[in-house]
């Protein structure tokens, strides 16, 4: 199986994306509470919209972190990965320069 550092740092790329979007949810949702903070407005059901504002921010400042997280983790597998793939290789260059091929001994077969 063969991985290559573009595919995991692509990976690392959408998340970060996903992780922008939720940034503008975030933002969308503090802008929208904006007038309701106070928890009056004489609106009865304040206290609900309010923790329900808060249980929304938790999340979605929770799903933030997560991003985060799991990007640095396809960065650093990105990285890890292609170090992998050139010491592998290395080592076979290494061992095919230390044991050359040598040539074929009585000819060709199939020749007469």
């Amino acid at each position: 199986m063969k991985s290559t550092k573009s595919v995991w740092s692509g990976a690392g790329r959408e998340v970060q994306g996903l992780r922008g979007d939720i940034k503008k949810a975030l933002t969308k949702l503090e802008d929208e509470q904006q007038g309701l903070g106070a928890g009056g407005c004489g609106v009865q059901s304040a206290a609900a919209q309010q923790e329900a504002y808060h249980s929304w921010k938790r999340y979605l400042d929770a799903m933030s972190g997560r991003c985060s997280a799991i990007q640095a983790q396809l960065e650093k597998a990105a990285d890890h990965l292609e170090k992998n793939d050139q010491a592998v290789r290395s080592s076979f260059d290494r061992l095919s320069d230390r044991y050359e091929d040598t040539p074929g001994v009585g000819g060709r077969r199939g020749q007469k």
